[in-house]
């Protein structure tokens, strides 16, 4: 409590003012308060079962598979061994891809039924674009995929256009992390030739993009699949990525013609 403020005047301030003055925010966190601390130790605890279903649970148990996993997770000495192994068919994809068309089917194969606007509000991905399967909005004898942003690298909105020098700083440091990744892929990876590398950092400029023109938490998060697009040429698109091959995404995840439209 604050007692230095009357109840009658800021009751929020007199019953949390202290905390508010006292507890320190994380330097990691944007935020801070009592559900982050319970989310961190549910975290803890749950970390501490996994491990000891590494060590203890019976081979080829649920879970010892979970603490194995856990483990091979944690293994730094053999991911680096395999270096960029493992993610040589997804970058080889990634190079074959020459124009727009390439571009949508590669999309299309990586759509997963993985966000929810309303019922579980889980809004994130872990690749560009999620689907979300619910009642047509107008039309609710139906039903409709919905495609979702899923997301860019920063916590919200703000670091991608809030005009401050805090915020410019942090851009700049995306970019430069963008492009030492880039440098990586190029180091590292035997690209069957230079248009092919040119083409793989095209591709991953766009997913790494961070121009400004739009951020994740944009106020129009996704928007159904049949939706007429185009209809105004001021309409900001900046959130909608690849739409001239939509037809090529639907057709990569088994969408038929006759639900899904887009002009």
């Amino acid at each position: 409590m604050d007692r230095s403020v009357a109840p009658g005047d800021d009751f929020f301030r007199y019953a949390n003012g202290t905390w508010m003055k006292t507890t320190e925010i994380p330097a990691d966190r944007p935020a801070f308060g009592p559900d982050a601390v319970l989310a961190e130790l549910t975290t803890t605890r749950t970390a501490d079962l996994i491990k000891e279903a590494a060590a203890s649970a019976p081979a080829g148990s649920d879970a010892r598979k979970v603490g194995d996993y856990y483990a091979a997770y944690l293994d730094e000495a053999a991911i680096e061994a395999k270096g960029l192994g493992p993610l040589q068919p997804t970058l080889d994809r990634i190079a074959a891809i020459a124009d727009r068309k390439d571009l949508a089917r590669y999309l299309g194969g990586t759509l997963r039924a993985d966000v929810d606007a309303l019922n579980a509000t889980d809004m994130y991905t872990d690749n560009v674009l999620g689907v979300w399967v619910a009642q047509d909005l107008n039309e609710p004898s139906r039903y409709l995929p919905f495609l979702m942003q899923g997301g860019l690298d920063m916590p919200d909105r703000a670091y991608y256009v809030e005009d401050s020098a805090r915020m410019e700083e942090i851009r700049g440091k995306l970019k430069e992390h963008v492009a030492s990744i880039h440098d990586v892929v190029d180091r590292q990876i035997d690209l069957r030739d230079r248009r092919s590398a040119r083409s793989a950092a095209r591709v991953l400029r766009r997913v790494g993009d961070t121009d400004g023109r739009a951020g994740p938490h944009r106020a129009t998060r996704g928007r159904a699949a049949n939706d007429e697009i185009g209809s105004d040429p001021d309409e900001d698109r900046s959130h909608v990525v690849g739409l001239a091959g939509l037809d090529d995404r639907t057709e990569a995840v088994g969408l038929y013609d006759d639900v899904v439209r887009a002009s």
